[in-house]
């Protein structure tokens, strides 16, 4: 799959490198999908990667072989390799961190003790990222709680960084918790969703989902850099009262990066859940 991605790498510079939102509007797909295929993260299916072809000039009577000779690798991998992932009682769910840690070899951990350095260290994670992030925020009030500027200067280096990277195949998913009572979110949080879909609305590499959260708690929350760093975030009592720590590791990474990906496939766009909440 790899090689396929290198290969469509190169048919896209041979095309003059178009912008990653002209290929997916050429294409009729999402932005995202455009990214993940050419970074080899995904194999998309054959009708997908043939608009994706014909958007960058391609032969598809090449590329058909080749795709499936890419798909055929894969399909033999999924079949022949246990994904160790998916352990029973970390498959589609948060992982037990303890069995995490116990089974992750040679991880380092780095503790943080309040909001302002975890999130000094979180948005440095971010700026270090090369190709994809995975965020969470699940909490029962919106990002404009905290009173440190660490946490302000977070949020803003992720759509900066989506920014950035947006010509360069870079994605940055976000799942969002809304607190819910009885189906209808609260008015806080869905005047943050607002605002927070306008500030985004041209950020092509950007992408978020929406969980209901009907609990009367916050959850931990997560964020994976190139699948690699891992940083999580667990809330106080009090409204801003946060601690959290990093551990750098693909393994430990691995975990995490599953649980998000199955519940993403599962939720709804921001801008659809608004459209029927607006």
């Amino acid at each position: 799959m790899q090689r396929f991605a290198a290969e469509l790498r190169r048919l896209r510079i041979t095309a003059g490198e178009p912008q990653i939102k002209t290929i997916a509007a050429r294409a009729q797909c999402s932005p995202a999908t455009v990214s993940e295929v050419l970074n080899g993260r995904r194999l998309a299916s054959e009708s997908v990667i043939r608009r994706l072809v014909d958007a960058l000039g391609g032969d598809w009577g090449r590329w058909r072989q080749l795709w499936r000779e890419a798909k055929t690798e894969l399909d033999a991998l999924q079949r022949g390799v246990p994904d160790v992932r998916r352990e029973p009682g970390t498959s589609g769910a948060v992982p037990d961190l303890g069995r995490v840690l116990a089974g992750s070899s040679r991880v380092e951990m780095v503790c943080y003790p309040d909001p302002p350095a975890f999130y000094r260290a979180a948005a440095d994670g971010i700026r270090a990222a090369r190709r994809e992030i995975r965020l969470t925020y699940v909490r029962l009030h919106p990002p404009g709680q905290w009173g440190a500027a660490e946490a302000s200067a977070y949020y803003d280096t992720v759509l900066q960084w989506a920014r950035d990277h947006s010509a360069e195949c870079g994605s940055v998913r976000r799942i969002i918790g809304v607190p819910e009572h009885g189906g209808v979110p609260k008015a806080a949080s869905l005047q943050w969703l607002k605002e927070h879909q306008a500030e985004a609305r041209d950020v092509y590499a950007y992408e978020a989902r929406v969980m209901p959260w009907s609990a009367a708690c916050a959850w931990h929350n997560m964020g994976v850099m190139d699948d690699s760093a891992t940083y999580l975030s667990f809330s106080g009592a009090g409204r801003q009262q946060l601690t959290g720590f990093r551990v750098e590791g693909a393994r430990f990474a691995g975990y995490f990066t599953d649980s998000f990906d199955q519940a993403w496939g599962a939720l709804e766009p921001l801008d659809a859940y608004l459209a029927r909440h607006g």
